[in-house]
């Protein structure tokens, strides 16, 4: 189901309101990026190499879903709780205002995220970093820098409010990354 480099084995333990439940997980590592620097980091945000290239890891998620015969987007909501997210295919060495939006056109997967945002208080808060489509599945996935990120509740929300709209533990995927120290 999962892109190969994406398959998990692992899971990460969620505690929703009154159960608790096991998502799928992965653990990667990654090249820190030494090449020419990024000027645009989006405030500090680490920059991994991917396929030769910098890329930042929600990106390197949604790359590796197209790679894989899937359509995904990251869906960053900084700034836009609100608002529908800047769903972003490419990241080019530029402002995040300035990035090329990349609407979800396929009114399935559109439907599902709208369900979540009226299930979210009609929110996007929470939202996991990448949806990637295929064949009818769906998949969230959520970039975890290891021993620095964690999830949060608003995260954990999202979940919820999925999860009661019929979507299945396997429709989500906690990929835990840290940068291989052996390739620093």
């Amino acid at each position: 189901m999962y892109p190969n480099i994406l398959n998990p084995a692992h899971s990460e333990i969620f505690q929703l309101e009154n159960r608790t439940m096991e998502v799928p997980k992965c653990i990667l590592k990654f090249q820190k990026w030494n090449g020419t620097p990024v000027k645009e980091t989006f405030g500090g945000k680490p920059i991994l190499t991917v396929d030769g290239e910098p890329m930042f890891a929600e990106m390197a998620l949604a790359s590796t879903f197209i790679n894989d015969g899937w359509q995904a987007r990251w869906l960053e909501t900084t700034g836009r709780k609100y608002k529908e997210p800047m769903c972003i295919t490419l990241w080019e060495d530029n402002k995040y205002e300035n990035q090329k939006h990349a609407p979800i056109e396929d009114e399935n997967v559109a439907r599902m995220l709208n369900a979540i945002v009226k299930r979210n208080n009609n929110s996007y808060a929470g939202c996991w970093d990448v949806i990637a489509w295929k064949d009818g599945q769906i998949i969230f996935a959520e970039a975890k820098r290891n021993s620095k990120d964690i999830i949060r509740q608003a995260q954990i929300n999202w979940l919820s409010a999925a999860l009661s709209l019929g979507l299945t533990p396997d429709n989500f995927l906690v990929v835990q990354w840290e940068f291989n120290p052996r390739c620093m």
